[in-house]
């Protein structure tokens, strides 16, 4: 059997360069090339998703830190009101104890999702 010939028995394609003649010369590394410009186009996607991740990471911050501070303003300016903190005390601690467990739960979830877990190989973007 010729060269040609066994290469595409074998399952293979055969080698463009073999068929083709010699390859010009802005093709020659056009593989690395591509491989290249895939690398740098991964590392522009992870800095932009860090950029936004972090500004996310930001604003929730602050928005969080508002809401607590809201909840501890209400109940300081409903004393001052003359209520004189008349309310049970169940009350308080549920209000309380709901703003702190929102807290937590959304700062949980977004990070859940900002920061995926890696155990499974990875980083998916």
């Amino acid at each position: 059997m010729t060269d040609s010939v066994s290469g595409e028995i074998q399952g293979g394609v055969q080698d463009p360069e073999a068929s083709a003649g010699p390859v010009p010369k802005n093709l020659r590394h056009l593989r690395e090339k591509e491989r290249a410009q895939g690398i740098l186009l991964r590392r522009l996607f992870a800095e932009q998703e860090h950029g936004l991740r972090q500004s996310y990471a930001d604003w929730i911050i602050r928005v969080l830190g508002a809401q607590l501070f809201v909840a501890d303003v209400i109940f300081v300016v409903f004393a001052w009101a003359g209520r004189d903190w008349e309310l049970p005390s169940g009350v308080i601690e549920v209000w309380l104890a709901a703003t702190v467990i929102q807290i937590v739960g959304v700062v949980a979830i977004v990070t859940r999702h900002l920061f995926p877990s890696r155990d499974r190989g990875e980083a998916r973007a």
